[in-house]
Formats: C-alpha cells, structure tokens, sequence
C-alpha cells in the first residue's frame, strides 16, 4: 500500500503541526513516501523531493493505481459524483495533477480518487498542452495572471515564485525541482546581461548576493512574467511603465531549460 494526498491540495509543514511555516505543498494523487508518524502528522518526501509533514487526514492509502494516468491542464476542474455539471462535487482538482483515468464516456472520464471513490470529469480539463517550446511556456505562464502570491504554493489555487515557473514547466512536460535556488542549479547558463534573454529563459534574483531568492520567466525585451503579491508582468527597462528597480539590482543571471 501506498500513501497519496487525498485532497485539492496540502500543506507540507516544516514541523508536525498546523503552527509553524509551510514549505510546499503536494496536490491530489501526489504520491508521499512516509518516513515516519508523530500524533496527527506523517513525515514524508514529496515527488519533487521535499521533506516535511502532512496532516494525516489529507492522506489516503491505497494501492497504486494501474489506470492510465492523465494530467489536468484546466487550471481548476471540479470532480462529480455523477457526469452531469449539475451533481454533488466531490473534489476540486488545479492544473498539473494527474488522475487515474478509468473510462471515456459522452464526453466523460470516470476518474478514480485516492479514497477509492470514483467520480467525473470533464474530458476537456485534459486538453493537451502546447508543445514544448518557448511560446508554449509564455502561453501557459499567461493562464497564471492576476493568481494570488502564497508562500509554499505551486497550484493554481495560490502560487509562489518557484512555484509558478515549477507549474508553468510540468504543464509543458518538463519536470524540474521545487526551490528558485535548485531550478538556478539545473538550468543552463546564457548570460548575465538581462538584456540577452530569450522569451521562455529564466531570470534569476538575490537579494543578499549569495543565494537565489526569485525566479522570473522571460518574455523578451526585458519583460518578464513571476508571481510576487501575485502572478505579474513586470520589466527590467529602465524606461518601462512596469519597470522593477529592486530586481535589476537584485538581478543575478538569465537561464534555461530550453
């Protein structure tokens, strides 16, 4: 049996309580190794390799599931107990998770849940992505507007700097690492000047000068696209209306996955 976050999305504590600091979070079907249990709360390692502590009741266990999986691309999608828009929902699920797809039907998945349940969606929330390539990620990054800056976040639900250019990649495909500090690591170098970024690169920022702190996706001219108060456009020229004088100070280097 395995373990497998049985809700929209969880919290992912620094300690094995509700009071004390979220670093991340895990979304449905998100399968949890669990190293070990203290009261309410498992320690586990997440799938993109982050450690911290899960509240036992937003975990379900079960067997892993042998259905096709597919992911999510609307950005929410509600989960029927019937294929009808008007049934009881049972869950709401953000882009980027992958659910266990048991049949097609009028339009209809039958989709199975961690809490062995079966419920309904949509076939459209499951619409391919762009290609990958440097325009499919400005097209997914731009579905992210105006969606509110949370710490730890990486759904759709609430988003933070790494955590929107985490998503933003999944949806293209591409799997990388949670922190802006780990995506400046496995990324490719292009250049130092801000003005060299491609659309898709990354730009990366320090506020102390010794570690990555913000991770922005390029947009060309300069422009580039984060979530900081919440997913944004905002631009490193000077003579620009949306021009941000702390990250051309902070600026460290732009980069790829490209």
């Amino acid at each position: 049996m395995q373990y497998f976050v049985n809700v929209t999305f969880a919290n992912i504590y620094r300690k094995p309580t509700f009071h004390c600091e979220v670093d991340t979070q895990a979304v449905l079907w998100e399968e949890l190794q669990v190293e070990e249990k203290i009261e309410s709360f498992y320690r586990v390692q997440t799938e993109d390799h982050y450690q911290g502590w899960i509240n036992e009741h937003q975990v379900a266990v079960c067997h892993r599931p042998q259905e096709e999986l597919r992911m999510v691309t609307a950005l929410a999608q509600k989960v029927y107990d019937a294929p009808d828009a008007s049934a009881e929902v049972m869950r709401t699920v953000g882009a980027g998770s992958t659910m266990p797809i048991v049949q097609e039907k009028n339009g209809w998945y039958e989709v199975l849940l961690p809490d062995e349940k079966r419920g309904f969606v949509p076939v459209e929330a499951f619409a391919s992505p762009p290609g990958f390539s440097r325009e499919g990620l400005l097209q997914i990054a731009r579905k992210f507007l105006g969606v509110t800056y949370v710490w730890g976040g990486k759904t759709p639900f609430g988003l933070d700097c790494s955590g929107f250019v985490q998503l933003s990649l999944k949806l293209l495909g591409k799997n990388i690492r949670r922190d802006a500090w780990m995506q400046f690591e496995d990324s490719h170098p292009v250049s130092k000047n801000p003005k060299d970024a491609r659309a898709g690169d990354l730009y990366f920022f320090s506020e102390n000068g010794d570690k990555i702190t913000h991770v922005a996706i390029a947009m060309g001219g300069q422009k580039f696209i984060h979530a900081r108060g919440m997913v944004r456009i905002n631009s490193l020229k000077e003579d620009d209306p949306e021009f941000t004088p702390d990250l051309l100070r902070d600026f460290v280097e732009v980069r790829t996955f490209f």
